[in-house]
């Protein structure tokens, strides 16, 4: 039941993200709370601190990067949403450190040739990186959910 909520939720972030370019505040609080409850009996809080401290680092060097590049000192406003950040930080309990930085990686790539593709159809001003990280979410919740390798060894 609660991986039916967890999938609603984040199907509500895809649909707001592409839809409006924002989310729901109260939609990244409560994918962090299923991802507690999902995760609730193997939860390795070490796991959850290094992914929640790996973002927060990203998060810094990205601003650091933006203030030297552009120099602006304003990312949220201008380079990247709030809402995306709030959505990272969501979904850390979700997964194990190693495979967090894997599965970080991989859906922002994919979340750029997704953008890229879709760009061919309609052209956009911004990306909206919460949806598309929310859809591989998704995809790795149920593939784990049937038990489909690699994935199995992930959580």
């Amino acid at each position: 039941m609660i991986l039916i909520a967890l999938i609603a939720v984040l199907a509500t972030i895809i649909y707001q993200d592409f839809r409006y370019r924002e989310i729901w505040w109260f939609t990244p609080p409560l994918l962090l709370i299923g991802g507690f409850i999902y995760k609730w009996k193997i939860l390795n809080w070490e796991h959850f601190l290094f992914n929640f401290l790996f973002i927060g680092i990203l998060i810094a060097f990205l601003v650091i990067y933006v203030r030297i590049r552009f120099g602006s000192n304003n990312l949220f406003k201008e380079y990247f949403g709030l809402g995306d950040v709030f959505v990272l930080l969501a979904i850390t309990p979700i997964f194990g450190f190693p495979f967090f930085i894997y599965f970080f990686t991989c859906g922002t790539i994919l979340s750029l040739i997704g953008h890229l593709i879709l760009t061919l159809f309609k052209t956009q001003k911004s990306i909206p990186y919460a949806g598309y990280i929310s859809g591989c979410v998704v995809v790795f919740l149920v593939l784990v959910q049937y038990k489909i390798t690699p994935f199995i060894y992930a959580v």
